[in-house]
């Protein structure tokens, strides 16, 4: 295929073409891009770059496609690790498979490295205190890309990402079901970046690297707004027009809550991302939740 990418843009490849890595696409329409997912993605609408779409099911631990990592790109992973265990096989066998290593690696990660900080600020300096296996997974994944960037001579950065959220990635159908809330000093900290914002954050990242000035190592990425968890529910259902939420306490509602709820909400921390700002001359499109909801169509 002829490519009328810019030809001092380097290749993409988006492992875990989801939400985030579309918008993200839709950012780099001057480049070309690879996309791999487990499902055939679609071209973004706009894009005149070379596009190659891989349905990829890392679990399977198949021989990687070559063309799936050509030479000189800039790979950003998004895939989730698997359900289960503390460590990472499909970021493993991926970064194990790949014909080519990138010229610059970036990773998805979740500031659930942190673990329960009782409601305390974290920023890069924090220790990392896994509590569940889930971000056992994501720091095995962290050490695996650090270790794979030193091996290879590559720049690397880890994005410790809280909560994703977009006008279709609000709670509204859990306040409309009255599901309640912990009550007071009971609930927990929330944490959240808009969508676009994280998108805004990897272009910017592709930009630098491209540049030949990378930002490396590990940064938070939110909006630098935290709110206790009842005060996110009540702002949606003011919002959306919907009954306040009711409150109870958080042993109860820790009791009837499913597996990944409990886990979120037996965690309280506030998260510091001032220094990917710094690092990147960044600031949010959304700083606060309010200011995301102003965009979001009321029903």
């Amino acid at each position: 295929m002829q490519s009328d990418a810019h030809p001092n843009r380097s290749p993409i490849v988006l492992i875990g073409y989801g939400d985030v890595a579309q918008r993200l696409a839709h950012r780099l329409t001057d480049h070309d891009l690879v996309a791999v997912s487990r499902h055939h993605a679609e071209r973004p609408e706009g894009h005149h770059g070379e596009w190659d779409a891989f349905a990829i099911d890392l679990d399977r631990e198949d021989r990687l496609p070559a063309e799936a990592a050509p030479s000189d790109a800039i790979w950003i992973y998004l895939a989730p690790p698997p359900r289960e265990g503390q460590t990472d096989p499909r970021l493993r066998h991926w970064l194990r498979e790949a014909t080519n290593p990138p010229t610059g690696l970036v990773y998805i990660s979740t500031t659930g490295v942190y673990g329960d900080r009782d409601g305390h600020w974290v920023d890069e300096r924090t220790p990392p205190a896994p509590g569940h296996d889930r971000g056992h997974r994501r720091l095995d994944a962290e050490t695996q890309c650090h270790a794979f960037a030193q091996a290879h001579g590559i720049p690397q950065c880890s994005l410790r990402v809280t909560g994703i959220y977009a006008c279709d990635r609000l709670p509204v159908e859990k306040v409309r079901r009255g599901t309640p809330v912990p009550a007071g000093p009971e609930a927990p900290w929330s944490n959240r970046i808009h969508a676009e914002d994280l998108a805004d954050i990897l272009r910017l990242l592709v930009d630098r690297i491209e540049a030949g000035r990378p930002v490396t190592g590990l940064f938070n990425a939110s909006d630098n707004h935290p709110t206790p968890v009842n005060v996110t529910y009540r702002q949606v259902a003011a919002h959306f027009g919907l009954p306040q939420p009711p409150e109870a306490s958080l042993a109860s509602i820790l009791e009837q809550a499913s597996p990944m709820a409990r886990e979120f909400l037996s965690e309280s921390r506030r998260v510091d991302a001032t220094a990917i700002q710094q690092a990147l001359g960044w600031q949010p499109r959304y700083p606060t939740l309010a200011a995301a909801l102003a965009e979001c169509q009321r029903e």
